[in-house]
Order: C-alpha cells, then structure tokens, then sequence
C-alpha cells in the first residue's frame, strides 16, 4: 500500500493546530464510551496525533498506529511537545494483530481513514482486524466527512484561506470513487511554493458500512450525523459509525 502521506504529513496540520479539534466532537467520545465502559482506546489511523490527544485529555488509556512512518514522526512531535505520553506503533490496519497482541475496549478509524481501501477484500480485512483486537462487546467508531449531501456540493471548496496560506479542495467522484484533489499554496515572504496531492477514496456511505460491518461480525450498527448522535439522513454533513463487536 502507498504512503500517500509521505510529504502532506509535515504540512498536514496547516488544517489547524492538533486543540482545534476539540469541541462537540471531545464530548460525543466523552459520553459515547462514559456509557459502555470504555477505557482503553485504539486509534489506528492516528494520523498527527489530533485525537490521541483528545482522547488522552479525556483520561482515556491510548494506543496509536498509523501506516505512514511521516504521520507517525510528526504525531510523536505533536505530542511530545504537549507532554503527551502516547505508544505508537506502525502498521497496516488490516493486520493490527502484527502490532498489537493485547485488546482494547474500543477502536477507532477517524475522519475518511478506512475509505483509503478500495476493495470489498481489503475493507473487510481492515474491519476484520479491527474486531480482532477489541474485548467481548468493545465499541468501533468510524468517521467521515462524505455523505450523500456533500458529495452534492461544489467540486472547489477552500478549506483554509489565510494571509500566508490557501488550502484547496477540488473534488471528482463518479459514484464508486471520490479523489480529492489537494492544493496547497503558500504565499509568503518565508515560503513561497506551491503542492498538490491527489487522494482518492472509496465512496462508503451508510449502507455500505452496515453490509460491511456485519460480513465481518459486529452488531448493534448505528449511524449519527453529527456529534450531538443526530440520525444519519440524505442531508446530514457528517457520518458516524458505532457498532458493537
């Protein structure tokens, strides 16, 4: 599998500083797993860091893992500069197993990770390690930002405009795959470049997951569109997952 983030890694978190993501979303996990228990957590697409962080201000007991070895450097930098003690380990989410021979009381797979896969056999692979390493009745949480409402808006979006620095989106999608086009320009007088990476995406909406998620044996699937644990509906912005090992 291609390290997609073997350069965007160290530029990543123009999104924001790692804090910004606290919010509504710290209290949904906050209560999410005060109500069934939870306190061991696996993040296994930890990308930068931002929710280890989150969920280790939370008290929660965190693990980390991610395939790109940049994400991990710069997530052990986010952290360590936090005061954050977080293990973090490289590996494939679809063979968590190879790093990790304990169990945890919930896995998470945050914010369009599990789309990077494109095939059935893949996805269920991933799914299928990811409840290998959760206890008897452990909570899996999945998230994304694609939904049937926003894959009906505008192919350019801005994500970040600032005096230095522009993010933008443009997005293709035919139905089965989204790729986003990601241009990155910075315009200042200490740097003054430009960068464009290409990340394409299976499109995995709710029933997708539910077909997914119960070939691979987890019950109890449930689906939110926002943090507040709203339904899922056709104008939701949002798509969370919860489902039951």
């Amino acid at each position: 599998m291609q390290d997609l983030y073997e350069k965007f890694a160290y530029d990543y978190d123009e999104f924001g500083p790692i804090e910004s993501y606290l919010g509504d979303e710290k209290t949904f996990f906050q209560t999410l797993f005060s109500e069934h228990g939870v306190k061991t957590v696996l993040d296994c697409a930890c990308g930068t860091g931002q929710h280890l962080y989150m969920l280790a201000q939370c008290g929660f007991a965190v693990w980390g893992s991610d395939y790109s070895p940049s994400m991990l450097e710069v997530a052990r930098r986010n952290l360590r500069a936090r005061g954050c003690d977080v293990p973090l380990r490289r590996c494939d989410f679809r063979y968590l197993e190879q790093a990790f021979d304990i169990r945890f009381d919930a896995v998470v797979c945050l914010t369009n990770s599990l789309p990077h896969l494109h095939s059935d056999e893949d996805l269920l692979a991933a799914l299928s390690s990811m409840k290998n390493r959760l206890n008897k009745s452990g909570l899996l949480v999945l998230t994304q930002g694609t939904t049937h409402y926003t894959l009906t808006l505008p192919s350019i979006e801005v994500v970040v405009n600032r005096p230095d620095f522009s993010r933008v989106f443009i997005k293709e999608h035919d139905g089965y795959f989204q790729t986003i086009h990601v241009l990155d320009l910075f315009h200042s007088a200490k740097r003054l470049e430009s960068n464009q990476y290409d990340i394409t995406y299976r499109i995995l909406l709710d029933k997708d997951y539910r077909r997914l998620l119960s070939l691979a044996g987890f019950t109890d699937i449930r689906f939110y569109g926002d943090y507040g644990r709203s339904p899922y509906d056709q104008t939701s912005r949002r798509l969370i997952v919860v489902a039951s090992a």
